[in-house]
């Protein structure tokens, strides 16, 4: 597996960031972010450029997160989008955030890769330990 470094790479609606002791990808959405179809494509493009083709475990900060339309869920649900991981971990600790979340895996909780919703980031990390290598 390609090894990631300190780099980060910006997109309009957050930081993709590389964390070396738990081995998983951190993409940080920006404060007050409504995210499109177009901040999803950019996102996982974003991500699977920034993985190097690699497939690591990824957590998604919601935390800051205002909201994201019904089109950029969809693309995060489909094929393209879930071949930029090996499992996700939302984070979501405001009611918003959980909220965005809890919709996403009501609707695309039962695909391919592993996906759980986090109010602690401590166990988030915890949980995508077990998908690194």
């Amino acid at each position: 597996m390609t090894e990631l470094g300190d780099e980060r790479l910006r997109t309009r609606t957050g930081e993709l960031s590389f964390d070396r002791e738990s081995r998983i990808v951190r993409f940080d959405i920006d404060e007050g972010v409504v995210q499109t179809l177009d901040d999803a494509k950019e996102n996982i493009a974003a991500t699977k450029r920034f993985s190097k083709g690699a497939l690591y475990p990824l957590l998604c900060d919601l935390t800051r997160c205002k909201g994201t339309d019904q089109d950029a869920r969809n693309y995060y649900a489909s094929d393209d989008a879930t071949q930029a991981y090996s499992a996700m971990a939302l984070l979501g600790g405001r009611p918003v955030a959980r909220m965005i979340g809890n919709i996403f895996l009501a609707v695309y909780g039962n695909r391919a890769k592993p996906i759980r919703l986090f109010g602690e980031e401590r166990e988030a990390i915890q949980w995508l330990t077990g998908f690194a290598d």
